[in-house]
């Protein structure tokens, strides 16, 4: 299994990247599972609905499943343990893809980065495996061009 994290200022392009490298893996023939990293939290269940009330009385985790669809709510303390999850929620995916998780250590990551919006990286070189910029840049670092897909999904099959 393969974990990369894709981490960037909002608007830079993170989730149309992923999406576009999503498809070129899927024509490989690859599984590809996706952790979504809100900072700011999410809600999956709706106050008052059953999930919810499960949760408030004390749940650790609650699924919700329907005939095409599961949904797993789990709680955990801190920072999230991306690797962890990965192996866990993904343990047969080829491909498992952090939108986010700047703050997570031991993962690989390549920094997104947009003409007027993010401009230079972040992120720690010891942590960075690439960019992906719209700016010619002249940095010691990998970079590609939001449009090179291809040779993108190959770069990460075969580094990390």
């Amino acid at each position: 299994m393969k974990v990369i994290a894709f981490v960037g200022k909002s608007d830079t392009g993170k989730t149309q990247l992923i999406k576009r490298l999503i498809v070129e893996w899927k024509r490989r023939e690859r599984s590809v599972s996706v952790i979504k990293h809100c900072s700011h939290g999410f809600t999956l269940d709706i106050e008052g609905k059953d999930t919810w009330q499960f949760m408030a009385a004390g749940a650790d985790n609650v699924s919700m499943v329907s005939p095409d669809k599961i949904a797993t709510i789990n709680k955990i303390e801190g920072e999230p343990d991306f690797l962890k999850i990965a192996e866990t929620v993904f343990p047969s995916s080829d491909i498992v893809i952090i939108e986010g998780g700047h703050k997570a250590r031991n993962i690989r990551k390549i920094e997104v980065l947009r003409r007027g919006v993010s401009e230079t990286t972040e992120t720690p070189k010891d942590e960075l495996l690439a960019i992906v910029s719209d700016i010619i840049l002249e940095v010691d670092t990998r970079v590609f061009q939001p449009d090179q897909i291809g040779p993108l999904a190959d770069f990460i099959e075969n580094t990390v």
